[in-house]
């Protein structure tokens, strides 16, 4: 029998949760998402008070957190994927409140997971690079021939994805512009063409999501 603690490498060490270990993993994500909401007021708007958009990040990445920890084949895969959401998490909430994706986050979350691949799954680390080359190369010549349709913050984020997700960015990135695109069309349904077009849809949050189904679905 495999022993589930051989390492974080073990594509068995994830079976071993019990329900109190869940329950754990569970608060600790609700912790997580509270401060990264605390974070993202902070590169947006200052720090203002504590209120239901906490709460409400709190359930979200505290439902979230033990559906990729039981998911995840491995230790290095969930701390990676673990980085990547909460980058991308607080960049979503960043963009909704103020259609930017501050730097600092996009270049922290890049740097740390070249890092972490480097040193836990060194041999995806060529892979991750060329498709982080390869997606921040394609959306930025998109960005450059229709200016104002698409941030250079959404630029950086789909390297960041790349980075992290090697080849399965691409469906990541893909499903992350069909919801967009889906909720677009949900808005010129309710509101009409002409308002449809002079409103603004921030692409971090459907990156975020996209990237969270690839992850929980592929593990």
């Amino acid at each position: 029998m495999t022993n589930p603690l051989a390492g974080v490498g073990d594509l068995t060490c994830f079976s071993v949760f019990t329900g109190p270990s869940i329950a754990a993993i569970a608060l600790l994500g609700a912790l997580i998402g509270a401060v990264l909401e605390r974070l993202s007021a902070r590169l947006s708007v200052g720090l203002p008070p504590a209120g239901r958009r906490t709460v409400v990040a709190a359930i979200v990445v505290g439902a979230l957190a033990p559906l990729l920890a039981l998911s995840a084949r491995s230790g290095a895969q969930a701390a990676l994927a673990a980085v990547l959401l909460c980058v991308l998490f607080t960049a979503a909430l960043t963009d909704l409140q103020t259609r930017r994706i501050p730097n600092c986050l996009t270049a922290t979350g890049l740097a740390l997971i070249f890092v972490m691949t480097a040193l836990l799954e060194p041999s995806f680390a060529a892979e991750r690079l060329l498709f982080a080359f390869l997606l921040f190369t394609f959306f930025l010549t998109a960005a450059l021939l229709r200016p104002g349709g698409l941030g250079l913050g959404d630029v950086k984020l789909v390297a960041v994805i790349g980075a992290a997700l090697g080849a399965a960015s691409v469906a990541a990135v893909g499903l992350a512009l069909v919801i967009g695109t889906l909720a677009a069309g949900a808005i010129v349904i309710a509101h009409g063409w002409a308002q449809a077009r002079a409103a603004t849809l921030p692409l971090a949050p459907f990156l975020a999501a996209g990237s969270a189904i690839i992850l929980l679905i592929s593990g």
